[in-house]
């Protein structure tokens, strides 16, 4: 075969087939945005936060199949991929659909500035912990168990893939989660005003940015238990939420 030929079905199968499983589009983009500067950062935009549309960079449209190539987290971690290379850093989930093969999601980016993103991270919610299971659906294939038993300050729960617990803390109470037993592993958290939500999950990832500080008192063991980036468990928890 052709040498030149080669190199274009490459080219092709590069666009054609995601890395991860997972497919970003832009289907609507705001032409009279220009990017000043490059961005890092991907928050989540509370519902009750007043947006404006000079600050409106595009419309992402991702499908990710619950499966270790392509899921919620892979799907997220390439929708703040492409935002930022689009100049926007935050994102507001404008429709999504689940089943227990597929989810379908639909996100606007904006590009907000310091001031607006401090406003925003303020109607986030405190003192509360996000524990979400396996990001993989639960088969013989994918060797995921039926469900993770975890003890939230000794209580048992079961939380099962493609969900999670929500425990609201009190001011002053000491948090403990505690997963695998006697050699499992946990997380510690004295309940404090001012303490931004936290998320943690069960179940493998990359977990790699976590870029919003956790707060005071808090503190992990090693094991199985990993923190998540708060904008990242925001998002997991307004689509899981549907399950």
């Amino acid at each position: 075969m052709n040498k030149r030929y080669l190199i274009l079905i490459c080219v092709c199968l590069i666009f054609i087939c995601p890395l991860n499983g997972q497919k970003i589009t832009v289907i609507e983009r705001n032409g009279a945005f220009t990017a000043s500067e490059k961005q890092k950062e991907f928050y989540y935009i509370e519902k009750d936060f007043p947006l404006t549309d000079d600050r409106w960079v595009a419309i992402l449209e991702g499908t990710c199949n619950n499966t270790k190539q392509s899921n919620l987290e892979n799907l997220f971690y390439d929708f703040w991929e492409t935002a930022n290379a689009m100049g926007a850093n935050a994102f507001f989930i404008n429709d999504f659909s689940v089943d227990r093969h597929s989810v379908f999601v639909t996100v606007s980016i904006f590009n907000l500035t310091k001031e607006e993103l401090n406003d925003n991270v303020e109607l986030y919610s405190f003192n509360k912990i996000y524990v979400f299971g396996d990001l993989i659906v639960s088969t013989f294939k994918t060797k995921i168990p039926k469900y993770r038993k975890i003890k939230v300050n000794k209580v048992k729960i079961k939380v099962y893939p493609l969900s999670y617990y929500e425990y609201q803390s009190k001011i002053g109470e000491k948090e403990t989660i505690t997963f695998g037993g006697v050699l499992g592993s946990g997380v510690f958290r004295s309940g404090e005003a001012g303490n931004l939500s936290l998320y943690v999950s069960l179940g493998d990832g990359k977990f790699e940015r976590a870029l919003t500080p956790w707060g005071q008192g808090l503190s992990y063991s090693s094991g199985s238990i990993y923190p998540l980036d708060i904008n990242f468990g925001q998002f997991l928890a307004e689509i899981l939420e549907s399950y």
